[in-house]
Order: structure tokens, then sequence, then C-alpha cells
């Protein structure tokens, strides 16, 4: 399976009067990991749920390979498109390797009960996020970055090349974050699967990213690679502060002090 072009054509979308994106156009590139960044209330999280159809747009469209998501079964787009969102939640009992097997159901049917390749699906999912040990589990004994691996798996188990994440590190530990950055990271390395992620903190885009989005009052204020876009003057137009970049010739950082 090939990661396929997903690309945004003039999206609007407004709660009530609040016009939270305006006319936003934008591609990302299949087997790239792109963040997008801004100040709260940006339109990111907004955004990220147009691509995956959880919003419907006021004008504008999303093509995933050349197909508008409007036209596309929520069934068909889930075999194709996974999302992780800021905010799971599951039953404390549940356990973790039931939660990774709901990701199979866009690929069950009526007919049939689970196959050999949903097992496998099932087993690779836990294997990439390292859950094994835990996946006996139930969800209520696990700690805030084994409860996202968890998810993530679920996720992979649907078998996409195309995942979003919603702010994957929040609420974790510095410990958890880096280790979900690095397991991103490592799925779109070794898997080629493309990744969207919704990021706060500056210094995740600039060393997990391939491409950063920058969104101000609804609007892209800048697209491309972390090095070619972000600097003082940037992250002043994106947060209203005043940060330096630094740089070492190989890796770049903020000091937000």
């Amino acid at each position: 399976m090939t990661a396929e072009m997903l690309s945004i054509e003039e999206l609007s979308f407004s709660y009530g009067d609040n016009r939270v994106l305006d006319c936003v156009s934008l591609d990302i590139k299949p087997g790239t990991v792109t963040a997008l960044m801004g100040a709260n209330a940006c339109g990111k999280t907004t955004l990220l749920n147009l691509m995956t159809k959880n919003l419907k747009p006021d004008a504008g469209r999303v093509l995933l390979g050349g197909r508008d998501i409007a036209g596309i079964k929520l069934r068909e787009l889930a075999r194709r498109a996974a999302i992780v969102h800021q905010k799971n939640s599951a039953p404390d009992d549940l356990i973790v390797k039931k939660l990774v097997a709901y990701g199979r159901i866009p690929h069950s049917s009526m007919l049939r009960g689970k196959t050999g390749l949903d097992d496998e699906r099932i087993a690779q999912a836990i294997e990439a996020t390292g859950i094994a040990d835990i996946a006996e589990r139930p969800m209520g004994s696990l700690s805030g970055g084994q409860r996202q691996r968890a998810f993530i798996a679920m996720a992979l188990a649907q078998d996409t090349r195309l995942l979003f994440l919603d702010e994957p590190t929040t609420f974790l530990d510095v410990r958890y974050q880096v280790e979900i950055l690095r397991l991103i990271r490592s799925l779109n390395v070794e898997r080629g699967i493309t990744i969207v992620m919704v990021l706060h903190d500056i210094n995740q885009a600039l060393a997990y990213s391939d491409e950063v989005i920058g969104l101000r009052n609804g609007k892209i204020l800048a697209q491309g690679s972390p090095r070619e876009v972000i600097d003082s003057d940037m992250i002043f137009s994106l947060y209203g502060i005043r940060l330096d970049v630094k740089t070492d010739g190989q890796h770049m950082w903020v000091l937000p002090v």
C-alpha cells in the first residue's frame, strides 16, 4: 500500500459567526511527518477534524488520492486514514489487546469473523508500539504514555498509510513525550506512514517534523521544512513572542526563556 496525496483546496469553516479557517489551501507530502503549529484557537485542531471528516467544511474540499472525502464513506475512509485524538477514552477494565483489535473494525463484516490477517495486523501493531508487555493488562492500570501507545497501536491496526495525531504529547511528562515522538518518527521511517500531527511545542516540531504548517487567524502563514520557515520573526508572527532560534549546523532549537 502506497501513501496517498492529501490536498486541501480553499477550505473555510466557522463556528457560528466565528470564522476559524479562511480559504486554506495546502498539500501534505506523502511519506512525511507534518506538524500543524500556531497559537491556541488558530485553527489547528479544526483543520485536523476537517481532514478526517469529523467536521464538514463551509466551503472548499479535502482530497485524498484525488477524491473529495465528502464522497468517501466513513468505513472506507477508516481503511485509508487513522486518527488518534487528544483526549482518548476507554473503559478501565478493557484489555489493551482488545482495544487494539478495535482497529480492525473497518476491515470486518457481518459475514465473517476475525481472520488470520486481523490477528497478524493486531500483533504487528502491538509489536511496533512496544506494548507487548502490557497487552493483557486493563487500560485503567496504564500510565499516560502507555495509554497513548495503546491508542496509536489501535490506529496502526487499521493498516492505513495516513495517520493523524491531535497533540499526541499533551498531558505527558517529558520522558513519555520523547518516547511517543520517537515512536511516531520510527513509524514514518520504517513503515512509510504519512503523519500529520498538531503540536504546541516548537522544539518538538523542529526535531521530529519534515514539514511545518504555521497557522494564524485561520490562514496559513508559513509552510515548508523547519529549517526553511522557522526563525525568530516567524515565531513572533505565530505566537506573539520574540524567541531566539539557535542552530549547531545540524540541529535547531528555540530558547523559551
